[in-house]
């Protein structure tokens, strides 16, 4: 795998995770499927940490949502709940962000609606006294951003402003640590990038090969081997400390490469998988999928700050 970058603190607290795991010998004789499990499969993305905004975002978001669009049609589309990823729709379109920039400076009547239609991007500009807001319609959901300081706004609720990035919406958490919103969750920015996680259920294979110690990945400790099987590249783990090996776990198919580190009474062993898609899990000893160090953000924000302005119910919206 060619982005597999864990760091060394990560792999340190994965490390420190495992040691109180217990022992969960996978039964079943060879050529016995196991049962379905779970695991934790991650990725690595990578992206430069974003410069600090001069200024931040701050009181609510739009409180009163469109009910028409601009030529009187009743709009059903609801609100987006989570950051909108066709904002990068509108970011990778210069001509659009550049005509924005400029239609700020003379559409500065308060509480007025102005409609734009660029080059197919439909959206509306709403001027509330204070702030300028931008409405776009993608799909069955709607959003409303605002641009202020130079940057994109996304109020996710709690008080959580995210702003736009490089392609990501970020949010400025607790102590200044900023985190990435990448597949349905916020993770801690790390060197370059972050460790995505996801879980999903780890279907069994079909059969269990008998165990080939001659074509078999060895932890450095004597005490596991991995198997690489088959044009699915289905991983395998035994148990070595036992003649013949006996089958303990299934770490999933499409495997790459796998790596050992550990296997000490001061450092568990670990079972670093690589799959074929970039992705890649860690196991302990016993084939229990363990989760990454980096896990997905939970907001402990104070309550929301008393909203600079709240613009009125409007008769028309964005076109859709």
């Amino acid at each position: 795998m060619n982005r597999f970058l864990v760091t060394t603190s990560t792999i340190a607290a994965a490390a420190l995770a495992l040691m109180g795991a217990g022992r969960g010998m996978g039964g079943g004789g060879m050529g016995r499927a196991p049962s379905s499990d779970k695991i934790y499969r991650s990725r690595r993305v990578s992206v430069s940490k974003p410069s600090t905004p001069s200024h931040f975002a701050s009181g609510q978001g739009r409180t009163s949502y469109p009910e028409r669009d601009e030529s009187g049609s009743r709009i059903s589309k609801s609100v987006s709940k989570e950051p909108p990823a066709h904002h990068a729709s509108v970011m990778q379109n210069k001509d659009l962000v550049r005509n924005i920039q400029t239609q700020q400076r003379g559409e500065m009547a308060p509480n007025h609606y102005y409609w734009h239609n660029d080059g197919g991007m439909r959206y509306s500009h709403y001027y509330d006294g204070h702030n300028h807001w931008y409405g776009f319609y993608h799909g069955p959901t709607f959003y409303w951003t605002r641009y202020y300081g130079d940057r994109w706004w996304w109020y996710g609720g709690g008080a959580r402003w995210v702003f736009w990035w490089d392609g990501f919406w970020w949010w400025q958490g607790p102590a200044g640590v900023p985190y990435i919103y990448v597949d349905g969750n916020y993770y801690p920015y790390e060197s370059e990038g972050v460790t995505v996680v996801h879980e999903e259920a780890l279907a069994p294979p079909s059969a269990v090969p008998a165990p080939n110690p001659s074509a078999a990945s060895k932890s450095p400790d004597g005490r596991r081997m991995v198997q690489i099987s088959g044009a699915k590249g289905e991983a395998f783990l035994y148990d070595e400390t036992v003649n013949p090996p006996e089958f303990v776990k299934f770490l999933g198919a499409g495997v790459s490469k796998v790596r050992y580190s550990g296997g000490t009474a001061a450092a568990p062993l670990q079972i670093l998988v690589e799959y074929k898609d970039d992705t890649f899990a860690m196991f302990d000893a016993d084939g229990n999928s363990q989760k990454s160090a980096v896990q997905a953000a939970e907001s402990k924000e104070a309550a929301p700050a008393v909203p600079d302005s709240i613009p009125a119910q409007p008769t028309s919206a964005p076109g859709q």
